[in-house]
């Protein structure tokens, strides 16, 4: 399994402030569990969302735990996105086809976010597919979840061949 982390989220991670759910998540990726891709536009965002995101990208990309994702492919991936249409319709509902794009071209199928216009996305089948998209949330609560767990225990969330 791998996984994306949005910056929507980022807070959620650190101890002293953080979900229960949060903290659960980067220790799995810490731990070596879920490998954290990592790429293109996200890579910007997250690298914004304070010193401790990036001492933590810095810390997992030394102990192996981080995979970046060429991000040039991520931006052709994004592009493409932002120009498919269904029915004249944008098929992105979310602001974020950079994030469907990543999942895309790594392979990444579990997503931390709290934007539910990402989450439809990241759900839809004909957006995310083989194996369908799978979404770890807090929205409704930070309390660490037996859906949580499922989703940090599954193997299969990752459909290129990324470590995990």
């Amino acid at each position: 399994m791998c996984a994306i982390v949005d910056a929507n989220v980022a807070s959620e991670l650190w101890e002293g402030g953080g979900t229960a759910a949060g903290q659960a998540f980067r220790k799995a990726i810490e731990q070596g569990r879920v490998p954290l891709v990592l790429g293109g536009t996200l890579s910007y965002e997250l690298h914004r969302a304070g010193e401790p995101m990036r001492r933590w990208l810095a810390g997992l990309q030394l102990a192996g735990r981080l995979v970046q994702v060429d991000s040039e492919q991520v931006a052709r991936r994004t592009g493409e996105l932002n120009q498919a249409t269904v029915d004249g319709e944008a098929r992105c509902r979310s602001d974020d086809e950079h994030v469907i794009a990543l999942a895309l071209v790594s392979g990444a199928r579990l997503l931390y976010t709290n934007d539910a216009a990402l989450t439809d996305d990241f759900k839809d089948k004909t957006l995310v597919d083989a194996p369908r998209g799978r979404v770890y949330t807090t929205r409704t609560s930070g309390n660490l979840r037996d859906s949580h767990r499922a989703l940090l225990r599954r193997t299969d969330l990752c459909s290129r061949g990324v470590a995990s």
